[in-house]
């Protein structure tokens, strides 16, 4: 198992900052029948860290509807551990439009 507090360190452009907010997000903009829920971890300029309650591809999108403190509210997935039986970590970086 991973913890939340002991994430590798590494070098980043931008600073992290911890950012405990439930946020939602959609995989299709096309349809917002199925909404998803994630808890912030950290957040930066250049994307965030999640923990998210069903597995993502590396390189899937989402579209961020919660209103966060940055400027991009679609990301896509850089990686993903799993975290516990019910739950993954996830880094995603924020991206232009993609749809």
């Amino acid at each position: 198992m991973i913890s939340l507090y002991n994430l590798k360190t590494d070098q980043r452009k931008d600073l992290r900052y911890s950012f405990p907010y439930t946020i939602e997000y959609v995989l299709d903009p096309h349809t917002s029948d199925k909404i998803f829920k994630g808890l912030v971890v950290n957040i930066s300029n250049s994307g965030l860290c999640l923990c998210i309650f069903q597995h993502l591809a590396e390189g899937q999108k989402i579209i961020i509807k919660s209103i966060l403190p940055t400027s991009c509210q679609k990301a896509i997935v850089r990686w993903v551990n799993k975290y516990d039986n019910d739950s993954y970590l996830a880094g995603f970086k924020f991206c232009g439009d993609f749809y």
